[in-house]
Parts: C-alpha cells; structure tokens; sequence
C-alpha cells in the first residue's frame, strides 16, 4: 500500500533533521497549510488506494462493499463514498469474537503487525487495534503535529502522564515524542501522583501530557508531595486529551496560573480512529483537524444516519475513513462524537478545519426532552470556580439515558464557603443550569477531595440506587 499516492502534493511525514528551522510554525507545512482544493485532491487520490486495498486484503470490507454493490475502482468522488453503509463498534466487537484478536477487518498479514493496542472499554469490551511499520508511522507524525504546534521542539523533556499499558496514548505517544525528536520519557499514570511529581522534578521536565484530570490532581498534591508550588517545577507546556478539559477556557486558566506557563492545549481523537487527530492551535479558539491526509472526516445526523454539511456552526456526529491505514483501516466508522464545526479561517494558517467537541452519543441523558451531556452541566460548573472547586458528578438512580427532573449534581465546593455563602452558591448554580442548559437540577455540594481523583478519565456520571 503505497504511503503517498501521486507526485507533487508533498510528503506524509516529515522527519526530524540536523538544522530544522525551530521557529517555523508547522511541523509538516505541506500537508497542514495545503490549500483545501488542494487537500480535497489528495484525499480522493488516496481514498481510492485505500478502498482497493481494503477490499482486496480485509474480509469485512470484501463483504460489505459486495453487499453494498460497490466497487473500489469505480469511485470517482468522495460523494460516492456516501453508497457504503457505516462500520460500527459493535461490528469490530463481533468480528474480534470470531476472529481473534483483531476481527475480520484485519487487512494486514500478521507477520507485518509490529504494535497491538486497545481500546479503554469504557464502553464495552475492549477493541484491539493492530498496527504495521507504516501505521506507527502515521500515528507519530499525527501526534508529532499537534506537540509542534504546541510548542516542543527537540530538546524538551516530555513527560507521558497517560497509561502505558496497553493505552493508545501511552507507547504510541512516547514514539510520536521520539519522531519529534524530543526526550521522550515513559513515567506514564501508574506511577501515580506522587511518582510523578517526583520523577518530573528529578529530571527537569519541560512538557507534560495527560489526561486533564491527572493534571489537576497533580496541581492539588505539588505541594504536599514536593513542598514546592507547581510553577516552580519548570514545566513550560502541558497538554493532552480523553476527556474535557484542556479546552475549557476556565479549567485551562486554574492550570496556567498554578504551573506559570500559558502554554496548556487539548488535543482529540480515539483509539479506532488513529492516526486521526484534532488539536489545539495557539489560537486555542477549537480544535483543527490536522489529520486531513490520513483520514477523510464527514458529519451526519446522528439519529437519521444523513450526511450533513461541514460548515460553520454544523452540529453532528463525525464519522471517519482512514485514508492512510494498513492493518486494521476502516470506512465511514462512526465515533460516537458529537462536535460543533467551525470552518472560518484561523490566524493560525492551517486550513484544516475546527471543531469543539460536544459530548458523546451513548454519554448523552434526556431529562424531560432535553438533551444534555455531562460536558455541558461541567461547563457551568466551570464558571463558579473557585467556589466550587471542580470535580462533579452527576448521580443517577438508575442508567439513562431518560431521566427525571431535578437531576442529582454533586460537586466540590472550596474550604470556607459554608452557612449563608453555601446556600446563596447552590442557588445561584442551579439557577444557571436552568437558564443555560433548560434543566431544573439539584446541587449536592461535598468537601474539596471528596469524589475520587484519577489519573485517567474523570467518570463523570455514577449510578447510585
């Protein structure tokens, strides 16, 4: 399978070499400033490779293509793509079970596969992905974008705060750091928080990535573990994804105060999904795809299944075909992401476009007709910082996502706030919650520390009967 179909469009992956030009704002400028005509090209082109390679290496693909009556060679355009049904995580899950370990989407021979990884299973059984010498490859030159754009550059000192083991953010991101040609450094969250805290004072970290909830954790024990305040640590970048948070102007403002640096960004994406990435610019106003050559992103209804138009202000579920994928690529797969589209163009320069992330599908409840995500209600929570201190829940009875009103919000409050103060928080945050979000909640305040801290994702939903 060819890694760059066609001449002239410029290359996939750009390397680390003696006398880069550190300053220059992309770490691939061909590929993220390409004018979008231009890109729209190099997708087709290499939606057609991937396509004819699918449907002569995977088993699946063989058979959906065949029942759909489609024919790789045949597509003339990207429109045409819209013929083939959608690829679900229930049909890897299936495949996986009748075909270990990877499912019938496997494309790739075994002896080519150098790399397993697996989903979190936060939704279900775990899903494994494969990965060639060619998918490694992509998936750290997706990674190596977002970090340039960051601000690493070799030299820097990475921390990797996420789960190794097994996590498609852990080995693959320290290899996406080592592409960089920055010092990649695999403490990853098992460490835990006082391990980490001293392993990045003992070797002068410069950048730290991982989950936001790990870094606020981190944020609260700096000084009972170091007996330093966090801004005295050096760190010049922080970053990372999985779950809300960096990109929360009010959460990223409590992080940049407390580790003196401005320098705090998101990035997205998921396991089945790589070596696609969306991610923060220094502008910060959504995240850009910067993955446009990897992997061609569309939007649909995601209760009609219709596709919608990418553009500004669209709302939807995004769907992806990896247009660069060797051992396990997928078509037209639904992600479960809901995001709202910005299409403007970005001081930035980049031209791939930009994205907030809404919620996901199976996280979002229904109390009394409207639809909420958890990201909206820790939105609002967001703005009372710092009475409240943060972390919250929702608590529900039973699993949604229909849910009675008041909805049950429990979350931390700071130390003093109690009596008269406490009451006149809660009202002024249930209030709000009607006004911005149409529903009618009840706020459970609890000391700060009281929920459980994580250095993975925040579960920000629990079901207490």
């Amino acid at each position: 399978m060819p890694i760059d179909p066609g001449a002239g469009f410029g290359p996939d992956v750009h390397f680390a070499q003696p006398g880069d030009d550190l300053g220059r704002p992309y770490w691939n400028t061909k590929r993220e400033a390409m004018p979008a005509g231009l890109m729209r090209e190099v997708q087709l082109q290499k939606l057609r490779v991937q396509l004819d390679y699918l449907e002569s290496h995977s088993a699946l693909y063989q058979r959906k293509f065949a029942q759909a009556g489609f024919r790789a060679k045949d597509l003339q355009t990207i429109d045409e793509l819209a013929q083939l049904p959608f690829t679900t995580k229930a049909e890897l899950r299936a495949g996986q079970e009748s075909h270990p370990p990877f499912g019938l989407h496997q494309a790739a021979a075994d002896s080519e596969i150098i790399r397993t990884t697996a989903t979190s299973g936060t939704t279900g059984k775990p899903v494994f992905q494969a990965y060639t010498r060619h998918d490694v490859l992509m998936r750290s030159e997706s990674i190596a974008r977002a970090l340039w754009s960051f601000g690493v550059r070799p030299g820097d000192r990475v921390v990797n705060g996420f789960a190794l083991s097994m996590f498609n953010a852990g080995v693959p991101i320290c290899t996406s750091i080592e592409h960089l040609g920055a010092n990649s450094i695999p403490v990853g969250a098992e460490k835990r928080a006082e391990g980490m805290l001293r392993m990045m004072k003992e070797i002068r970290a410069t950048a730290w990535i991982g989950t936001p909830s790990f870094m606020a954790y981190l944020t609260e024990r700096c000084r009972d573990v170091l007996g330093m305040d966090p801004a005295d640590l050096g760190v010049r970048v922080i970053c990372g994804g999985g779950e809300s948070g960096f990109e929360v102007p009010e959460f990223r403002r409590r992080i940049e105060e407390a580790w003196g640096t401005p320098h705090v960004y998101d990035f997205a994406s998921s396991s089945d999904a790589q070596p696609n990435n969306f991610s923060h610019c220094h502008v910060r106003e959504g995240k850009h795809q910067t993955t446009p050559d990897m992997a061609l992103v569309q939007l649909i209804d995601p209760a009609a299944g219709t596709l919608l138009p990418l553009e500004d202000g669209a709302e939807g579920e995004y769907i992806f075909t990896h247009l660069s994928r060797h051992a396990c690529g997928l078509v037209r797969y639904r992600s479960g992401d809901v995001l709202k589209v910005r299409v403007g163009d970005c001081a930035c320069g980049r031209t791939g476009f930009r994205m907030d992330i809404v919620g996901r599908t199976d996280d979002m409840l229904i109390v009394r007709g409207v639809n909420l995500y958890p990201s909206a209600v820790q939105a609002v929570v967001n703005q009372f910082e710092p009475q409240l201190a943060g972390p919250m829940q929702i608590v529900l009875k039973a699993k949604g996502p229909k849910v009675e009103p008041p909805l049950h919000v429990r979350a931390e409050v700071s130390a003093g706030i109690d009596g008269a103060s406490l009451e006149t928080l809660k009202a002024a945050f249930e209030n709000a919650c009607r006004e911005q979000l149409n529903v009618r909640v009840r706020v459970e305040c609890v000391a700060t520390c009281s929920l459980d801290r994580t250095e993975s994702k925040a579960k920000l939903i629990v079901v207490e009967s």
